[in-house]
């Protein structure tokens, strides 16, 4: 909202700089963006008068001219070469001399064909400003100002130029300060000046009656609050006066003509739209307010036409309608340079509806994003004899007698509890009863006393004043946000942050896999459904029902994840396709299970999921799966859990059926590690050699231990012993493991398998399986003696519980 310091000053006395004021304003709470000073890019231009004229030897079209810039510093006889078609001997214009800036750049002295030019004879386009309110502006040419214009002065004199606009950053639920009238309020208030309000008087010399004349019925009360009209006779459409062109000019507003310039000049001194209709272009003479008609046709004043629906609110006559309520007015009534009798409007509509019927049509003007903010109905009427009163200041018309207000719903504001302790206890500062009431006063609420209690009543324009701590903020805004002084919670005490054992888990987790070479992803939390065909998921799969998004922004995220190995392989078809020949990622994230009862919410799940893919062709499947799944292990280990295993799974329909494990905690399975199955890579455009991991978190974080308990290192050496056994192919090296291990001994300090081998000589059905044991005593040197019969014993094992030969 950009408020002219000029315009600001008709409500309320300034004496203070502009910087002064606008910090002042900003630290109240209206937000200054910055400050505009008009006629900063034009220096060095004065008024001159054309004393003679001669035509240019070398050019049909070019002029010297001699000026008279009426000053002995400027010069009585200044050469120029000038080309401006309106060039006479008498004439004044502006004159930029050698050295002066303009919009458009410098002047220097130059030549023009060979004629030496000391300056420029300047148009009013050419400094920048709008032809309207200057007399003599509007010619082709030059800027013939009138003839009693003294030379010499500054033109910025002339313009008006050099006052201040200050741009505030107004939010949207003060619509009030929409206006020059609300920002000078504030400003009042914040520098303890009185305000001077408009308080509009009226002739009413015109010799109709309105109410005799005009009939205005409301059908829809719930969308139009308030509806006013004023007759204006004998209009005399012409050009606005300097001092109203030159504020609607630096309030950002282009000047039209009187009639229009009224109702702009009162819709940002006041914060009103307004509309002005021919009156003989209404039908019956008469305003009905109703909703338009499923297919109604109506061509705005942009040239536009548009098709209506019953959802938007119309002003019609008798026939047809005749604007689009709230948001731009029809041509088939519009005001033209013939037109003598004049209806004024001004009303008030339900700025829900507005702002709908704005998009629908897909306009967006400056009346209606004033009505979306929720206007004051009891400023309608005020308005709307200020546009009258500005009608006979200008003398463009003569406002008839009466008016028509019809308002059958007026605005009802909320009662609060005034209790200043309360207000000094929520801000922590100590300010006194009347200072309070002062400055609520000054905002123009008023107080009440009801069964013994004081309440405070918004004024309404102030929608936004609803409860106790909209009342302690106005009072902290003009106590000042910067006195308050930093202060503890009553009865509270300050206390050490820090992450939960949960926190801690989940930090370790990432920690761990970024040590082992991969990157942490944050990925959106909605997908579309039919990332869930790409996975093969079944029908009747749990992780098919999902939670639907109600305004998604896309089908691509319409639903809420229920599994996160879809944004992994995104991510890794994204980077394969950028040229990536290998990448680990993860991430550890929610995915949104439904719950059975539609009215809880959804259990948020948190998982880790992540990939480790190659594009080589010499890596293998076996070996991307063991080398995740050695991360897998390492994370368990420094997590410390003690019981984990990865037992084979062949029905998960996502995975390659031969290089997929359940991964086990605690003997519960949490989780799956494995190649992604072919169609699923090819569905979502992923390498074939792709190892997805996807385990829940929470029975990591149950099965977790983070006490360590120290143990000496050992001070006798371990014996190691290898064994490759002939095992069928059903068996899982876990198996082997497991039956090793329970059938070791007490010297047994760990097995392990470092390979698994299968070849055609080996047999069909046949693997090879490589396993590591390491023997130690904690009191002496083993000797092979001492785990012969050890090694007895778990090799007769493996062969009774696994079918296992040593090969």
């Amino acid at each position: 909202m950009k408020a002219p310091l000029i315009w600001l000053k008709d409500f309320t006395d300034i004496n203070v700089d502009v910087k002064t004021l606008a910090d002042a304003m900003t630290i109240s709470g209206s937000k200054v963006e910055t400050i505009i000073t008009s006629g900063e890019d034009i220096s060095d231009v004065y008024t001159g008068k054309i004393t003679d004229i001669k035509d240019h030897p070398d050019s049909d079209h070019l002029h010297i001219v001699t000026v008279d810039m009426g000053r002995d510093d400027l010069g009585h006889d200044l050469q120029i070469v000038c080309g401006a078609p309106n060039v006479y001997v008498g004439m004044i214009c502006p004159v930029a001399v050698v050295g002066a800036k303009l919009p458009g750049g410098s002047i220097k002295k130059g030549k023009l064909r060979g004629v030496d030019s000391y300056g420029m004879c300047c148009s009013i386009d050419e400094l920048g400003v709008p032809a309207e309110g200057h007399e003599g502006a509007d010619e082709y040419g030059l800027w013939n100002m009138p003839k009693d214009t003294p030379l010499g002065v500054d033109i910025k004199e002339i313009l008006g130029l050099g006052d201040s606009t200050i741009d505030f950053e107004i939010t949207p639920n003060r619509p009030d300060c929409f206006s020059i009238e609300g920002l000078g309020r504030e400003a009042a208030v914040t520098m303890g000046t009185e305000f001077r309000p408009v308080n509009p008087v009226i002739r009413q010399e015109g010799s109709l009656v309105t109410e005799d004349v005009v009939r205005i019925d409301i059908e829809e009360p719930d969308l139009c609050y308030r509806y006013c009209g004023r007759l204006v006779e004998d209009v005399k459409i012409g050009p606005s006066p300097a001092w109203m062109a030159d504020k609607l000019s630096q309030a950002g507003m282009r000047p039209i003509n009187n009639i229009v310039d009224i109702t702009n000049y009162v819709c940002l001194e006041m914060g009103q739209p307004m509309h002005a209709f021919d009156l003989n272009y209404l039908v019956g003479k008469h305003i009905i307010v109703r909703t338009a008609k499923d297919g109604e046709v109506i061509k705005t004043l942009d040239g536009n036409e548009h098709v209506l629906n019953s959802s938007n609110l119309v002003i019609a006559d008798e026939q047809k309608a005749c604007a689009i309520a709230g948001v731009m007015g029809g041509e088939n009534s519009e005001v033209l340079p013939e037109s003598t009798t004049i209806l004024f409007e001004s009303a008030m509509f339900n700025p829900v509806s507005v702002r709908k019927t704005a998009l629908n049509n897909g306009l967006r003007t400056e009346a209606s994003a004033r009505y979306e903010k929720n206007l004051d109905p009891e400023n309608t009427l005020r308005a709307l004899n200020r546009a009258c009163e500005l009608v006979e200041m200008l003398g463009c018309g003569k406002v008839s007698k009466g008016v028509v207000d019809n308002y059958p719903t007026k605005r009802v504001m909320n009662h609060i509890p005034f209790r200043p302790e309360k207000i000094n206890a929520f801000l922590g500062i100590k300010a006194e009863t009347s200072f309070m009431k002062n400055i609520l006063t000054k905002l123009e609420c008023t107080f009440a006393t009801e069964d013994g209690v004081e309440f405070v009543i918004p004024p309404t324009f102030r929608p936004d004043l609803e409860a106790e701590a909209d009342i302690a903020e106005e009072v902290a805004r003009f106590y000042g946000y910067n006195k308050i002084e930093p202060s503890l919670l009553s009865g509270k005490e300050t206390t050490l942050g820090g992450r939960t054992y949960s926190q801690n888990i989940v930090e370790k987790i990432c920690n761990t896999l970024v040590s082992n070479g991969y990157f942490e992803a944050i990925t959106y939390s909605f997908e579309a459904p039919s990332e869930l065909d790409n996975l093969r998921l079944p029908e009747d799969s749990v992780l098919r029902r999902q939670v639907k998004i109600s305004n998604p922004l896309g089908d691509d995220s319409s639903v809420m994840r229920t599994s996160m190995i879809p944004s992994m392989l995104r991510i890794a078809a994204r980077n394969s396709s950028r040229g990536v020949q290998s990448a680990k990622v993860f991430e550890s994230a929610f995915v949104y299970l439904p719950d059975e009862d539609v009215n809880q919410l959804p259990e948020e799940r948190r998982m880790l999921s992540g990939f480790n893919y190659t594009n080589f062709v010499a890596a293998t499947n076996a070996k991307l799966f063991y080398d995740t799944r050695d991360v897998i292990q390492e994370l368990f280990r420094i997590l410390g859990i003690r019981s984990f295993a990865f037992e084979p799974c062949t029905d998960d329909p996502s995975f390659h059926p031969g290089c997929t494990a359940s991964v086990m905690v605690n003997g519960k399975k949490c989780g799956v590690i494995g190649i992604i199955h072919p169609d699923v890579a090819s569905a979502f455009e992923a390498p074939e050699k792709t190892c997805v991991f996807d385990i829940e978190v929470a029975p990591l974080i149950a099965a977790s231990r983070l006490e360590r308990t120290y143990k000496s290192i050992p001070r006798f050496p371990a014996i190691p012993r290898d064994l490759s056994l002939l095992v069928a192919k059903s068996v899982s090296v876990n198996q082997v493991i497991k039956t090793a291990k329970a059938a070791g001994g007490k010297y047994l300090e760990d097995c392990e398998f470092f390979n698994v081998y299968e070849d055609e000589k080996l047999g069909n059905d046949v693997k090879a399986v490589a396993i590591s044991l390491t023997f130690r005593s904690p009191d002496k040197t083993l000797a092979d003696s001492d785990i012969a019969d050890d090694i007895s014993r778990i090799l007769a094992k493996l062969e009774e519980k696994c079918g296992a030969k040593l090969r």
